[in-house]
């Protein structure tokens, strides 16, 4: 039976609305409402100096250019260029902001294809007063860890949400800082040309953060650091017609046209020791994600870290179940994706060690990672001459002990979906053990030696079916060395294998670097696969850097797969070809 949204979008908007009428804030001392706690009286010289600060100064103008390019020499796309391109430009003094990008996507890079447009997506204009910062246009932004609420750019995975509306800041007391957005989410190109896109909804959101230690001299001396935030964000969506059933049986959903989001957080430091908590609620959220579900959702996560000269411990615990949050109900994978969940899982940098990635998954999961560093004192019997540094990294995720309210996934639209306990744990989704150790052998010699060991969960996290095998166990080997041959010329080595009876089955890697300063970085490298498909996947490049300027040119072949950044991934095809990539911040 479909149950009745609770709809609170009328309290929300009102909120939200009258705190973007408020003024704003930077985080500068001499332009902040002073509380008791600082002192009335002002040296001259630092009165001189908040009156400098506060005359207006001349304009400077600042430009970045990115442009990746692909000539393909693959059968279906032979001699075909690809690009990805990027030109900002920002003016900007003490008091104003204005910055404009344009993108020329019109052929995409392969993989990026839901990407196509050219034109101009990005336009603001910023204003800073004393406490206050005012944004009107497009901008980025995030209320804590951004489990409620975070806008970013990820080129590589083809990740652009920036909200383009009216954002507030205001710093009105120390120790308070008060935000209030407003505005619609960007999807690649779909304004065409508009301010607004009607067809889709619209964000209304604001976050407080107080730090406590800046009303308490006995904290701040004691070198005592405590702040508590809270978010509050809405979507607003029209109406729309989806069905559930059939027959006499058929009925319309009666969807939320505005769902709202909480969170509260809290970060403790005191010299090494840090701790972090937060808590994100979500009202019932019926969309493609959920399957068109009425569950609430909710996140909890808890950092812990300890760091001391030559040793640093990490402990990190996060629950999520049905939370992800989007601005378009029928939205799937990295588009209008409003929240962001981090993966407690190591970020890969090597190649055969990120075949196999970690995407986060929203829909529920228990995730755990502890890390530990320590550094063998030089001149020990496990440092040596020059010491060793060692490296533990454990990440272990797994589903939710779900108890679904029908077998056929039809029946559970228009209702909850299913329960869980809270503490109930589900089938192992990932697992991976890092041990990594760093040697210095002599002025012009050092080594990393990374040993990784992992299960990947091929049916959860990639789709498999059928003949698939449902989890894949790989053991990785990593060899780095870094050699300085002279003053100016460095060679640096990678040699890697996987192992795994599953998937494709073993891989072997090899990587040559020869790095000539102050411009000049030349390589070579080599991924083979030889289990099942005997495939070669070489690359050769050249590297040039000339002040603010670096262009680099490509040959060769990349393998498909998937490409990872913070828990989100996508898929990328095969390329081969000759890539062109230039960039430059002037």
């Amino acid at each position: 039976m479909i149950r009745k949204t609770i709809l609170l979008s009328a309290l929300l908007p009102l909120a939200s609305l009258a705190l973007a009428a408020q003024p704003d804030s930077t985080t500068t001392e001499s332009g902040r409402i002073l509380t008791s706690l600082k002192s009335s009286t002002t040296t001259l010289s630092q009165a001189k100096s908040a009156n400098e600060d506060e005359k207006w100064q001349p304009m400077r103008a600042n430009f970045s250019i990115q442009s990746d390019m692909l000539f393909s020499t693959e059968d279906k796309t032979k001699n075909t260029w690809f690009g990805n391109s990027y030109i900002m430009g920002i003016l900007k003094n003490n008091y104003l902001e204005m910055g404009v990008r344009f993108e020329e996507l019109y052929k995409p890079l392969p993989g990026h294809e839901p990407e196509m447009g050219r034109g101009v997506p990005h336009l603001y204009v910023k204003g800073k007063y004393r406490w206050s910062e005012l944004t009107l246009g497009d901008f980025y932004d995030q209320f804590g860890s951004g489990m409620v609420f975070r806008t970013y750019e990820e080129r590589n995975l083809g990740i652009d949400n920036a909200v383009r509306g009216g954002r507030v800041v205001i710093t009105p007391f120390d120790g308070v800082r008060l935000k209030a957005i407003a505005g619609q989410q960007r999807n690649y190109f779909d304004r065409m040309g508009k301010v607004f896109n009607p067809d889709r909804g619209y964000l209304l959101g604001t976050d407080l953060e107080l730090n406590v230690e800046r009303w308490s001299a006995a904290m701040r001396n004691n070198d005592y650091h405590l702040s508590f935030g809270g978010s509050f964000v809405s979507k607003h969506e029209a109406d729309e017609d989806i069905y559930v059933g059939v027959g006499d049986d058929r009925k319309r959903l009666n969807l939320p046209l505005n769902v709202p989001i909480m969170g509260l957080r809290t970060n403790f430091q005191k010299g090494g020791l840090a701790l972090f908590a937060e808590y994100g609620y979500k009202y019932n959220d019926p969309s493609a994600d959920n399957g068109y579900i009425y569950r609430d959702g909710q996140a909890a996560l808890l950092s812990a870290s300890y760091s001391k000269r030559g040793m640093s411990v990490l402990l990190q615990a996060k629950r999520c179940d049905n939370f992800a949050f989007r601005s378009q109900r029928s939205a799937l994978l990295t588009p209008l994706m409003i929240n962001y969940m981090p993966a407690f899982t190591q970020a890969h940098t090597y190649s055969l060690a990120a075949i196999y990635p970690y995407a986060t998954q929203l829909q529920g999961e228990w995730a755990f990672q502890g890390e530990f560093r320590y550094n063998f004192a030089r001149r020990t019997a496990l440092g040596g001459k020059y010491g060793t540094g060692l490296r533990i990294n454990v990440s272990h995720v797994r589903g939710l002990d779900k108890k679904m309210l029908h077998d056929d996934p039809d029946l559970l639209m228009g209702t909850d979906g299913y329960t869980s306990s809270f503490f109930g744990m589900g089938d192992l989704y990932y697992s991976d053990i890092d041990v990594e150790i760093t040697k210095k052998v002599s002025s012009t010699f050092n080594f990393t030696f990374t040993y990784l060991n992992q299960i990947y969960n091929n049916k959860v996290l990639h789709g498999a079916s059928g003949e698939k095998p449902e989890k894949i166990y790989a053991n990785i080997f990593v060899y780095d060395g870094k050699y300085r041959l002279s003053n100016k010329v460095a060679l640096r080595t990678e040699l890697q294998y996987l192992h795994t009876k599953q998937d494709q089955g073993d891989w072997v890697y090899g990587m040559a670097e020869l790095s000539i300063l102050p411009s000049l970085m030349l390589s070579f490298s080599e991924q083979y696969n030889i289990g099942e498909t005997k495939k070669h996947y070489m690359m050769g490049s050249v590297t040039y850097t000339q002040g603010a300027h670096r262009v680099s040119l490509s040959a060769g072949k990349t393998r498909a797969g998937m490409n990872c950044s913070g828990g989100v991934c996508r898929v990328v095809p095969e390329t081969q070809g000759f890539y062109l990539s230039y960039s430059t911040n002037l």
